[in-house]
């Protein structure tokens, strides 16, 4: 379905202020950085072709319309009159491009949606930390001194231990968990040489042990499997990129109040104008009437009349200012500013948009939409989180069987003491020694390990009714249902909100053209009424009407422009295309 909508002018008041740089938009909306820099004389492009059987858009003289663009009618008001167009309060005159840079680095919703990445990265990276290499290491020294007592029968008088340890853990993906702790230990013992003996001498045997042990711990059915055990960290990935597409949501509606904050400041800075404008018109009249009331052509009260429109007109100047105040406020409110400072904080805009004619492709718009929305992603990744869900919940309903198995080979040296019968001198233990004791003098026959013990076991709890289990999996469904559906909601609200922005912009656009007409119009019937005063043929009730529809199709035209400018921006924002239209990164800053 296509839409023609012609992009008339954007602000061709007939009460204005002076013509400024005229700035072409982004597919029919405000200047991006990057254009409010080039020239206000640089050439227009073409439009695009008109859709077949589509409504072609009227023509606009070979031009993009802009402000710049003035009647005849508007041109002479303008020559005759002079208005003041400076806010009572102390303002700052402002681009779109500079609001949209200043409130890409202050914005609260903006900086708070790029905290929020950085934090869901950093449990990313805790999530990973599950998986570390854990290192441990102990030292443990004792002295035990026990000296015979009568006639016990004694083992030990005594004995000095020196030992340690290092040890290294980690969770495996698959559920499990590996280690390696490495023992070693020195031991000085005193014990008699006879044991029977309670009177025998004492002597120190020395031992030396080493004993590496490697532990395997691993569920074989509840809690086993490489996607159910990386679930928090793929959790913690989705959580990322959901925060990610937060913060692109809150950069597009961010960019998308800023622009419609900068068109309501454009619009009151305009409507004040043409206040103050109308305002000097009736008191150009009440000049007209006493020049006749002193004349005698009219009767006093008539200038009277008068007065009371002129003071009914300072009021309506009066209420823009205060129109305008506001609008300037909440601008600078989006744009993050601290009104603790002295800063200014009226906006005075310098952007004057050129509109040209466009054509809206509902279907494609939609199509853009769906796929680009930041919202949409958001529902996707929470899809994508409630199936890991799903995925945990159904696991925790197996029995637990865990399997352990240990492995421990050990080196040993110990003092051997001398033998008078044999005449074996003795030997003294050391650390070598042990290390030489892991393994067999004779490899073929015995073996490479000479000393060490493995076990094993299996170890089954099984919840019978396992009605917990069962219960979360029945939960974890439900959301991921649920979610389901609140796509399919969200896809829907997305694509009949595009509809009603595009038809928007078709309505805006021909909203601006009959305001022109009207307006132009009623310039011309109040030029009329006034020349039929001049000579005695009208009154200033009819002066004073003509002037009020001037008024009021002013007003109407201007809130029409702005309408068609924030009925593209939300067409924008909609379809996802707002930050890269006006320069700005997914993250809502200006690269």
């Amino acid at each position: 379905m296509l839409l023609a909508a012609q992009g008339p002018a954007v602000a061709p008041l007939w009460l204005a202020p002076k013509a400024q740089s005229a700035e072409k938009t982004p597919s029919g909306g405000a200047p991006g950085p990057e254009a409010e820099a080039k020239n206000a004389g640089a050439p227009t492009q073409a439009p695009p072709p008109p859709a077949p059987n589509a409504t072609p858009p009227p023509s606009t003289d070979g031009a993009a319309p802009t402000v710049g663009r003035k009647s005849p009618h508007v041109q002479k008001l303008l020559a005759d009159l002079e208005v003041d167009e400076t806010p009572p309060f102390p303002s700052e005159e402002l681009a779109l491009s500079e609001v949209l840079e200043r409130a890409a680095k202050a914005n609260p919703d903006l900086v708070m949606g790029r905290l929020d990445v950085e934090i869901s990265e950093a449990r990313v990276l805790a999530a990973l930390g599950a998986y570390d290499v854990i290192l441990t290491a102990g030292f443990t020294a004792s002295l035990q001194e026990q000296p015979q007592r009568g006639s016990q029968f004694t083992v030990s008088r005594g004995s000095r231990t020196l030992s340690g340890f290092v040890g290294f853990s980690r969770k495996l993906e698959t559920g499990g968990n590996i280690s390696l702790r490495i023992d070693a230990s020195r031991n000085q013992t005193d014990q008699p040489l006879n044991f029977f003996s309670p009177t025998s001498p004492s002597v120190t045997i020395n031992s030396y042990r080493l004993a590496p042990t490697l532990t395997l711990t691993h569920p074989l059915l509840k809690g086993a499997g490489i996607r159910v055990n990386r679930a928090d960290i793929d959790r913690a990935r989705i959580a990322t990129s959901t925060a990610e597409a937060a913060r692109q949501l809150a950069a597009e509606n961010t960019a998308r109040d800023v622009i419609s904050a900068y068109w309501d400041v454009l619009f009151a800075q305009r409507n004040l104008v043409n206040k103050r404008l109308s305002l000097e018109t009736a008191r150009r009249q009440l000049e007209r009437t006493r020049i006749q009331v002193a004349a005698g052509r009219l009767a006093p009260v008539d200038a009277k009349a008068v007065e009371q429109q002129v003071a009914a007109k300072e009021s309506e100047a009066l209420v823009a200012e205060q129109t305008l105040l506001d609008a300037s406020l909440t601008l600078r409110t989006l744009m993050g500013q601290d009104f603790s400072t002295k800063a200014p904080y009226g906006v005075v805009p310098s952007t004057d948009p050129v509109v040209e004619p466009i054509r809206v492709d509902v279907d494609a718009e939609i199509r853009k939409a769906l796929e680009n929305n930041a919202q949409v992603r958001q529902l996707e990744l929470a899809i994508a989180s409630r199936r890991i869900d799903e995925l945990v919940a159904a696991n925790q309903r197996l029995p637990q069987l865990d399997f352990q198995a240990t492995f421990t080979p050990q080196g040993r040296s110990v003092d051997t003491l001398p033998d008078s019968s044999t005449g074996d001198p003795g030997s003294r233990g050391n650390w070598a020694e042990a290390f030489r004791n892991f393994f067999n003098d004779d490899v073929r026959n015995d073996g490479v390990l000479a000393d060490w013990m493995i076990s094993g076991s299996l170890n089954l709890t099984w919840d019978i009714q396992n009605r917990v289990a069962k219960g979360n999996h029945e939960a974890a469904l439900g959301e991921l249902r649920k979610a389901r559906e609140n796509l399919k909601k969200i896809r829907q609200t997305i694509a009949t909100s595009v509809i009603r922005a595009a038809y928007n912009v078709r309505t805006a656009a021909e909203r601006m053209r009959s305001s022109d007409i009207s307006l132009e119009l009623a310039l011309q019937n109040l030029e009329t009424e006034q020349a039929r005063f001049e000579v005695g043929r009208s009154t200033n009730y009819d002066v004073m009407q003509r002037l009020d529809e001037a008024d009021a199709a002013a007003a109407a035209a201007l809130q029409a422009q702005i309408d068609y400018l924030k009925a593209l921006v939300q067409l924008k924002a909609l379809t996802g295309e707002i930050l890269p239209a006006f320069g700005l990164d997914p993250a809502g800053r200006v690269p």
